[in-house]
């Protein structure tokens, strides 16, 4: 009966003590025209938020891995992509958020691969 308990308790202090990301609101980009050679900057609270969810008054870093050119559509590429801070302090109920800002760059002639995924790691530190 202790094993039983004791794996138990195992078992749900890990998902008491996770780090989950709970949802990811989209950038919203009205009226986009990019043409070639023309920037258009997104802020950080305009751009894309990573809503984060883990234990109460931890530290959160988040790294951003994009590798390559990065394309938001043919003819408009992504770069600087950037978070306001990547290091953030949970709130008291273990939930806090990271707003990422980027550049869109128009170009006329684009080659490759035009949807491709930004991997994002979030970790605790110590």
């Amino acid at each position: 009966m202790k094993k039983i308990f004791l794996v138990l308790l195992i078992f749900y202090s890990g998902a008491l003590f996770s780090l989950e990301t709970v949802r990811v609101k989209n950038a919203e980009l009205p009226d986009l025209y990019l043409y070639n050679g023309s920037r258009l900057d997104v802020m950080p609270y305009d751009g894309v938020i990573v809503y984060v969810s883990g234990t109460a008054n931890k530290r959160v870093k988040l790294d951003i891995k994009a590798t390559g050119a990065i394309y938001l559509t043919q003819g408009a590429r992504i770069e600087n992509l950037r978070a306001k801070h990547s290091i953030i302090r949970l709130d008291r109920y273990g939930e806090g958020q990271f707003e990422i800002g980027f550049s869109l760059l128009g170009e006329n002639k684009v080659s490759g691969q035009y949807k491709k995924q930004i991997k994002y790691e979030i970790e605790y530190l110590n």
